[in-house]
């Protein structure tokens, strides 16, 4: 009886790195992580439409719940780029409302259980038809490029290509150039891999974590996981969208100060009258 049940339980618990194929389209493999995504995105995107139509001067609570996020990551933006805060504020929220979401379809009910059956070496599965975007590393690595994508761009827009590539390739003094500039570069593309690894590791433990206790425990317990999920998977995206912002805050303080500078007080008090007359 106990090698039965550790059969049964075993056959209820599937792990697996990569995304799952359902089906293809043509060359396209189309796995259980990209409808993680679409859904993901499918939410956002009514979120917004909704925000777009029905937004008022007095929040309610759905809007205030809302609002929440993007008034403070405004807030932690605008302490950080107080000349830049608006142009650099939707990349960021941006990012921090897509990791959320993605994080938290794992936590729906039937996402990780509800699949199709397939024996794997011996054993019986079940491949889930739905899985959280952030367990699957490509959606985590794509991200990271974005990011990187976005602090390089930030600071090439403060210093100027040449002033970036000299902050970036040019030691102080010159003679150490050769010694520090692959340290740069590898510093620069650590980054990548930094913000991927952390995400993927801290979301796919948790997709473990909760089929192991939804497999091995009553309904009780795993409840208490999930809350607890929810508080990781939000501290997970804040943690991806503040790194972003501390890359972009270090592409942009280069030496000098950059060719943009001497427009940007009177953009800081364009924001700030848009802003006064937007909150009228």
């Amino acid at each position: 009886m106990p090698e039965e049940a550790a059969e049964h339980s075993e056959s209820l618990i599937h792990v697996a790195i990569k995304g799952e194929a359902l089906f293809h389209l043509g060359p396209i493999a189309v796995t259980n992580s990209m409808v993680g995504t679409l859904i993901a995105t499918v939410v956002l995107a009514s979120l917004a439409f909704w925000a777009s139509r029905n937004s008022s001067v007095v929040p309610g609570r759905f809007q205030g719940i809302l609002e929440f996020p993007l008034e403070f990551l405004g807030g932690v933006i605008r302490g950080q780029h107080p000349t830049r805060w608006r142009a650099i504020l939707p990349a960021v929220i941006t990012i921090f409302l897509l990791v959320l979401v993605a994080n938290y379809v794992g936590l729906l009910p039937g996402v990780g259980t509800i699949g199709v059956h397939v024996v794997e070496e011996g054993h019986e599965a079940t491949v889930p038809i739905i899985r959280p975007a952030s367990a699957d590393l490509n959606f985590t690595l794509a991200l990271a490029l974005v990011a990187f994508v976005l602090f390089v761009s930030w600071g090439i827009r403060a210093n100027g290509l040449r002033g970036y590539l000299k902050e970036t390739f040019v030691a102080n003094p010159p003679y150490m150039t050769p010694l520090m500039t692959p340290i740069h570069i590898v510093s620069e593309l650590s980054r990548i891999i930094s913000l991927s690894m952390r995400l993927f590791g801290n979301i796919f433990a948790g997709e473990i974590l909760l089929a192991v206790m939804l497999a091995l425990t009553f309904a009780v317990v795993p409840a208490i996981f999930l809350g607890l999920e929810m508080i990781f998977g939000a501290v997970q995206a804040l943690v991806f969208a503040l790194l972003t912002l501390t890359y972009i805050t270090l592409a942009t303080a280069g030496h000098g100060g950059g060719h943009d500078e001497a427009h940007e007080p009177a953009r800081h008090d364009a924001d700030d009258a848009a802003l006064r007359a937007g909150a009228h």
